[in-house]
């Protein structure tokens, strides 16, 4: 089973949810879902074959009258007819009818279909945008004002985009909507009238590189979201999961929207950012909305600097979000001084769940919990010591089907719910008053509610002293009209700017935390629990990204009012009107502040953009361009630098101001500072209906004088100006680092009160650097990458003086082909090494952001290009793109010898997979090499959405979807990706694992870089999909096994599972039975509950089940300390960048944050004392430090590896010597270096600690698991618009992942059974078995027995591992084998003492005969039990063994000593005269009937030796003292 929602985590994709009990309760008549087994045997003849035996049945059921509930489900239908895997159908019914089915001929039995129950826009409302009177009716909102959008692109199916209610396009637009991948002209209409996209930039600095979706369709979700926000349509009904339902519109509604995509999953580059703006320009948009930017790049060289001047040139106004690195001050970006700067804050939302106690006691709490379940009369649980919710092996030993309520955490919630989720609880409460990362950014994956302190002490009183007290949580709860909102958001970025804190940004703050907007419904946006994720068509999430298509919306509503204003003036009337105060009229609180003081303006600017007073400023502060020149020219910037932004000679540096026309004031000073006097000049323009009279009013800030001259402004007419100065008289502050302040004109019997915020900040530079430069960033998730090293060829933009272009060129493209082509001439014949200079070099033309182009070159070339006519100057293109298998060569699979050539890689062998779809796409499914498909396959390739026949081939041979069960169970549901595509990953991950083609340089952002290959890479993929991020249902289940049979697979690999379920409730167990009797082999994960006894899954006799086990190989960094010496750790972090002599500290348990936040730049290194690690790794990535070490010993450290933070983790022993040296060394410092990848780690395997460990609760006769494989961090394919990793809340994506579960260990077990199928195609699915059992390696590569990570790295015991580690060329030729029977299997059902029925469901033969039924099952390994309830002091075995080597062989037993017992075998010598010769004999285990208390598990091993020869059987022995109902 295996390890999303970009955060780090084992996908543990274990379908015990389909038996998580979150429905309501149902009435009798209300129709469901089930399973019916039927014997066909009955079927009369007067029907040509059972489906139409079984439609017959099930409209024999159809009642006279409709059931009450339900009503539109008038009949009883049928889902499915099995035919192989089981023999019945599927049917929705009502428990009425299906009384009345029971008394049918040939109904054997039936059970419920099992199920994972998955389980607006109010922001125009927040913004008091109403239809009766202010801006909306006044601008006709927004009708026929363009949008362009500069984001991820556009889902052009989306109800928000529909043009319902739209006019004819406005004539003067020029933009058109280009066709490209799954995106075609037809898809815009007259609400979404253009889009384009932007690529060649990526393409140029990745020259091979395959575009995955190259077009303008959004693989990601972000601009469909933004766009959406600022002017998608009207949509009713709208909702996330129930939450925030009501009707989902824009900001602005009627405008329209232009999309251009210039961000692609492969990377985001400069130039083509750059071209996406130049593009929206000259299409004729109005407004830009651009959510990303720049860090730490100067003006000249900021691409959205440089184009946004031009667009305000055009009287385009931009809205650019300020950055999500807050509360840190001065991490905002786009602090540009003729754009909109927007921050983002809450809104007065809130979503809810109602507890009620069983007192009768109603209360409301936080909660996002996806599904309409309800939590009804569970136990409420709570005691001091488990309640504080911090450890999941005291939670697992609590009841599940409880509610827990968690004591008061002393930081985050997060960890708390993931240590809850962890234990499979039903329900939780939590206590918090307030959770910033959890209120704002949204997400709980477990049904709970967080409830505040005041509430608390009830809730505890009646858990700790109510009689039997029990709780009910109902959720999809929405609160309007909450209280101190809005408040400025946690993580938004704050002011000054780097680039130029001479203006006060941000400039305001708008809606961001949990926006209801479209989304693309092929992603997933929740989860329930840590492996279900869910679709929908529209998401709520939180980021400046959210809250500057807010502020555009209100700027195309202005633009549509006013349309003769300036892209200045609508700013300022923004910036003048906006509200410091919140809806209980007090100062805006700041949420990143320790205990929410009110926020300064360098975190909301003037404050929250209120839209209806901005239609009416009264007075606003213009600028033109020769303004912004003057404040270039202050900034000691050189001509060319100015002339990269300004793009022309006109304008003029002679009266240089610092002193801009803007609506706010900032004053900097350094902390030495004792006084000074600051002059500010200022114009203002009466945008009022005549005339009218201002007067000054003011709040200095702290320690300072403000005066303003002249106080009193009189303004004949409607646009008459008027100046004043402002001065500022700073004394002292007493110590403050920010006081603020606000200038108020008020106008004397008039509406308009104009506010314009002042502040003072102590602001003294720091010597430190950082080390990467230039880092594009989206606004809601922040990510950081180095720019890469230089190559011979890169990318440049080029800033080409205009005015030197020779008549002779008619236009720019013309004369930079010409200077290229020059250039490259002059270095050939200077250098005489380039032979071939294309034209190809010249990868955009710029006409409108800029003048120029950008070309890749040599920099050679690039020096020639300096001293070409027209050069300015040059900037290289600003990249983020994100920087195998070793389990094969671990396994010992070489092409010289063994298994691989012997099977020849597994050729024709056909793996059936059932899991989540695949990736077609993927270069693991590339059929280089593979001959024609099998004339014996019967499967086909189904069309879906997305998907059609011909992205099947020769390697992935088939792929179907089924999803009958969950339509009926959800009749209205829309499938997201009604097809065989992996909207997962799971799907792809496990099917390339097991079969995978050679895919060279494949890796995880450069960890585990080498070539990936399945273990049986010529071996062909089925893919058969029935688990969906809707629902999954044992009928789909069922369904999918049942046609791979059909369809004629070898091998079937299914990772999942359900937990508690008897062999004849498993759909696992029924139709698994079917494919044995095909001789087709079965693969099973053990499942991802360890490292506790019990709680094994397919537990089934007849199918392999494996558990996980880890390989040789260790992913991490290294860090080399100041004195030279280097350690290593562990790491899974993503960003390609190192930590350069950075300073280190030891911070103990890391647990104070207010202290970590006082460190900076800083390495810091944690001590994990009492299991605090989470904590620790919170409070790390919370302080905003350089990066952290973590020291400790827990076994689940795979949880924490793929950390969105530099972070490595290491052993004490490893964290003692870096502690003793920076203990000695006064200035401690060290490098870290990430992407470390080692080979030949020791010791390896061992058994992964979360491998659920056996005895099986369905059938404990039969030791289980049977094999370990390698299971952690796997590299295999994955869906290429899929998020594998995060990197400071940016999400990260790749073509190959790496996972942890029993889910990748499971193919890998599935692709050594088809190597072993192609070797010996005679050979049964139990013969298969009993090779990889018998061969297994029970040592390590240190030649020890190999250790269990969850039991302190004890010898591992055959109930966590099985017979051991597989070594697939050793069972090439195991010598012996235990073969079995359907009929051996038969004798086991009988001796478990089930009806006749249930062992008819599973065998589907009316024929049983239990005349010799018997729990000794010939199998590779024995388990007996020796307990208080066994009156046995001895326990016999029977076994039969058949020799599958060549010739005359002799074999004699040896036994390892069994603690406590004595073992014999009889005989103990057995001589076979040829192959396939058969020989029996006994094994005898004697002792006491109960074993010493202390005592759970005791284990050897039963070997075979060949006399003279090379073989050993090797079989595990256990004895326990566990019972054999339900281990625990």
């Amino acid at each position: 089973m295996g390890s999303v929602n970009g955060v780090p985590q084992l996908f543990l994709f274990v379908l015990s949810w389909l038996l998580l009990a979150f429905h309501a309760n149902s009435s009798s008549d209300e129709r469901s879902t089930y399973i019916v087994h039927m014997d066909k045997s009955h079927m009369p003849k007067a029907f040509f074959n059972h489906h139409h035996w079984y439609s017959s049945v099930v409209r024999s059921l159809k009642s006279k009258k409709p059931t009450k509930s339900n009503h539109h489900r008038f009949s009883p239908s049928l889902v499915y007819s099995y035919d192989n895997a089981a023999h019945g159908f599927s049917a929705v019914l009502s428990k009425r009818e299906l009384e009345t089915l029971k008394k049918s001929p040939g109904f054997i039995s039936a059970y419920a279909d099992k199920t994972v129950t998955l389980d607006t826009t109010h922001t125009p409302e927040f913004l008091s945008l109403n239809t009766a009177n202010g801006l909306w009716p006044a601008s006709k909102y927004g009708e026929d004002v363009i949008v362009g959008v500069i984001d991820t692109g556009v889902w052009p199916e989306s109800d928000s985009y529909n043009d319902d209610g739209m006019g004819s396009l406005p004539t003067r637009w020029k933009g058109e909507c280009q066709a490209g991948q799954e995106f075609n002209s037809s898809l815009c209409n007259s609400k979404l009238i253009g889009a384009r996209y932007f690529n060649k930039g990526i393409i140029a600095a990745n020259p091979g590189i395959n575009i995955s979706m190259n077009s303008a369709r959004d693989t990601m979700g972000h601009g469909t979201h933004t766009s959406s926000t600022v002017a998608g349509n009207y949509v009713d009904d709208a909702s996330f999961f129930g939450y925030a339902k009501g009707t989902a519109k824009g900001v602005a509604p009627r405008a329209r929207v232009a999309m251009y995509k210039v961000i692609f999953d492969e990377g985001r580059y400069a130039s083509d950012v750059l071209a996406g703006m130049d593009q929206a320009i000259a299409d004729g948009v109005d407004v830009i909305s651009i959510s990303m930017g720049f860090d730490e790049t100067p003006l000249y060289e900021d691409p959205i600097a440089i184009a946004s001047f031009a667009a305000m040139e055009k009287g385009v106004l931009v809205s650019s979000s300020a950055g999500n690195a807050g509360p840190a001050l001065g991490s905002l970006h786009n602090g540009i001084p003729w754009v909109l700067t927007v921050a983002a804050g809450t809104i007065d939302r809130s979503f809810a769940g109602i507890t009620t106690l069983g007192s009768g006691e109603t209360i409301i709490g936080w909660t996002m919990f996806p599904a309409n379940a309800l939590v009804e009369r569970l136990p409420l649980l709570y005691n001091e010591s488990y309640s504080a919710c911090n450890s999941t092996k005291l939670l697992s030993q609590l009841p599940t089907d409880a509610i827990i309520v968690c004591k008061e955490a002393t930081g985050s919630v997060s960890k708390q719910i993931s240590v809850v989720s962890a234990s499979n609880m039903q329900g939780a409460i939590f206590v918090s008053d307030y959770d910033p990362e959890l209120f704002e950014l949204g997400g709980l994956s477990i049904p709970g509610v967080v409830i505040s302190t005041h509430d608390a002490p009830a809730v505890i009183n009646y858990a700790r002293n109510g009689v039997e007290p029990v709780a009910s949580i109902k959720f999809q709860q929405t609160v309007l009209g909450t209280e101190h909102a809005p408040a400025v958001a946690f993580y938004t970025s704050r002011g000054p700017s780097p680039s130029y804190p001479g203006i006060l940004k941000p400039d305001i703050m708008a809606p961001g935390s949990l926006v209801f907007a479209a989304w693309i419904p092929n992603t997933s946006t929740a989860q329930i629990g840590s492996n279900l994720l869910l679709t929908s068509d529209y998401n709520m999430i939180s980021g400046t990204s959210m809250a500057c298509p807010h502020a555009a919306g209100v700027a195309a509503l202005l633009r549509g009012a006013h349309p003769e204003w300036s892209a200045a003036a609508i700013r300022s009337a923004m910036v003048t009107t906006a509200n410091p105060l919140d809806n209980t009229n007090n100062p805006i609180r700041d949420n990143g502040l320790i205990n929410f003081t009110s926020a300064s303006p360098l975190a909301m600017g003037a404050g929250q953009v209120d839209p209806n007073r901005a239609l009416d400023p009264g007075l606003i502060y213009d600028a033109t361009p020769q303004d912004y020149v003057s404040l270039l020219c202050s900034m000691n910037f050189t001509q060319n630098q100015i002339l990269s932004i300004t793009r022309s000679n006109r304008y003029n540096c002679s009266t240089p101001t610092a002193d801009l026309n803007y609506p706010s004031f900032i004053t900097l000073h350094d902390n030495t500072s004792t006084k000074f006097v600051q002059t500010f000049h200022r114009t203002v323009t009466n945008v009022g209906g005549s005339a009218a009279t201002y007067k000054a009013k003011i709040t200095a800030p702290l320690g300072s004088v403000i005066s303003v001259s002249p106080g009193t402004l009189v303004f004949g007419k409607q646009y008459e100006q008027q100046s004043y100065t402002l001065t500022i008289n700073y004394k002292t502050d007493g110590g403050e680092i920010i006081s603020f302040g606000e200038l108020v004109w008020v106008e004397e019997n008039g509406n308009h009160t104009k506010s314009h915020r002042t502040c003072n900040i102590s602001y003294m530079a720091s010597g430190s650097q950082r080390v990467c430069l230039n880092i594009i960033w989206f606004s809601f998730i922040s990510i950081l990458h180095c720019s890469s090293t230089l190559a011979n060829h890169d990318n440049y933009i080029v800033h080409m003086d205009l005015s030197a272009m020779p008549k002779a060129f008619r236009g720019q493209h013309g004369w930079y082909s010409a200077t290229l082509q020059s250039v490259s001439g002059n270095v050939e014949a200077n250098t005489n090494i380039f032979n071939n200079i294309s034209s190809s070099k010249l990868l955009y033309t710029y006409s409108h952001v800029l003048n120029g182009f950008s070309a890749s070159l040599t920099p050679a070339e690039l020096e020639a290009l300096k001293s070409s006519p027209g050069y300015i100057s040059s900037i290289r293109d600003l990249p983020v793109k994100p920087h195998t298998t070793h389990s094969s060569q671990f396994l010992g699979l070489n092409p010289k010898s063994g298994a691989w050539p012997v099977s020849k890689f597994g050729k024709d062998i056909i793996i059936g997979v059932v899991d989540t779809g695949v990736w077609p796409e993927s270069e693991s499914y590339n059929d280089g090499g593979m001959t024609e498909i099998p004339s014996r396959w019967k499967g086909e390739c189904e069309s879906g959405t997305q998907f059609n026949s011909s992205l099947c081939n020769k390697k992935l041979i088939g792929a179907r979807f089924f999803n009958k069960g969950l339509l009926a169970k959800n009749p209205t549901i829309t499938i997201a990706m009604n097809s065989p595509r992996d909207a997962n990953g799971h799907g792809t991950h496990t099917s390339s694992t097991a079969a995978g083609s050679y895919v060279e340089r494949a890796s995880y952002f450069g960890y585990a870089i080498g070539t990936a290959l399945g273990t049986a890479p010529l071996a062909r993929v089925a893919m058969y999909k029935a688990l969906w991020n809707e629902g999954s249902f044992t009928s789909d289940i069922i369904a999918a096994i049942d046609q791979a049979i059909i369809d004629g697979v070898d091998v079937l690999s299914m990772s999942l599972g359900l937990d508690g379920v008897e062999l004849y409730e498993d759909p696992v167990a029924i139709a698994t039975f079917a494919a044995i009797e095909k001789n087709i082999f079965v693969s099973t994960s053990a499942g991802n509950q360890g490292p506790f006894i019990g709680t094994l899954h397919n537990g089934i006799p007849w199918v392999m089940t494996v558990a996980a086990g880890t390989m040789d190989r260790e992913l991490g960094a290294t860090l080399t300390l100041g004195n030279g010496n280097t350690v290593t750790g562990l790491s899974l972090y993503p960003g390609n960048s190192s930590l350069i002599d950075f300073p280190i500290v030891f911070m103990d348990e890391c647990l104070n944050l207010a202290e970590l936040k006082k460190v900076g730049q800083k390495i810091v290194v944690c001590q994990d004392k009492n299991d605090s690690l989470s904590n620790q790794v919170d409070n790390i990535q919370n302080a905003s430090v350089s990066g952290g070490v973590f020291i400790s010993d827990f076994d689940g450290l795979e949880f924490f590896l793929q950390s969105s933070f530099p972070a490595v983790f290491m052993n004490s022993k490893t964290g003692d010597i870096l502690k003793d040296y920076i203990k000695i060394e006064n200035n401690a410092t060290a490098t870290i270096q990430f992407q470390k990848t080692e080979l030949g780690t020791k010791p390896a395997p061992s058994v992964a600690s979360y491998s659920s460990r056996g005895p099986s609760i369905s059938c404990p006769f039969v030791l289980k698991p049977d094999v370990m494989a390698p299971g952690d961090s796997i590299l295999a394919a994955w869906p290429s618009n899929l998020a594998v990793s995060q990197t400071n809340s940016k999400l990260s994506f790749s073509n190959f992942n790496l996972q942890s579960g029993t889910s990748m260990a499971c193919p890998q077990a599935a692709g050594i059974a088809a190597l072993l199928r192609g070797a010996h195609p005679e050979w049964s699915p139990a013969a298969i078995r009993s090779a990889i059992m018998t061969t297994s390696d029970s040592t390590d590569n240190t030649n020890s027995d190999i250790k269990d990570i969850g039991d302190d790295n004890k010898p591992a015991t055959p109930i966590a591992m099985g017979a051991g580690h597989i070594n697939p060329n050793k069972a090439l030729d195991p010598g012996l084998i235990y073969d079995a029977t359907t009929e051996d299997y038969v004798s086991l059902l009988c001796a478990l003492n089930l009806t006749m029925k249930r062992i008819q469901t599973i065998t589907r033969s009316y024929s049983v005969n239990c005349s010799t039924s018997s729990l000794d099952l010939n199998y590779p390994s024995f388990i007996a039990f020796f307990n208080a309830k066994e009156s046995k002091s001895v326990q016999e075995f029977q076994r039969t063994v058949t020799n599958v080597g060549e010739g005359v062989s002799t074999y004699t037993a040896s036994v390892t000593p069994l603690k406590g017992f004595n073992v014999s075998v009889d005989p103990d010598k057995l001589t076979f005269k040829g192959k396939y010769a058969k020989q029996s004999y006994k094994l005898r285990i004697e002792g006491p009937n109960q074993m010493d208390e202390e005592t759970v598990v005791v284990f050897c091993y039963l070997s075979w030796i060949e006399t003279g020869g090379k073989h050993v059987v090797k079989s595990p022995i256990v004895v326990t003292s566990l019972g054999t109902e339900a281990p625990s």
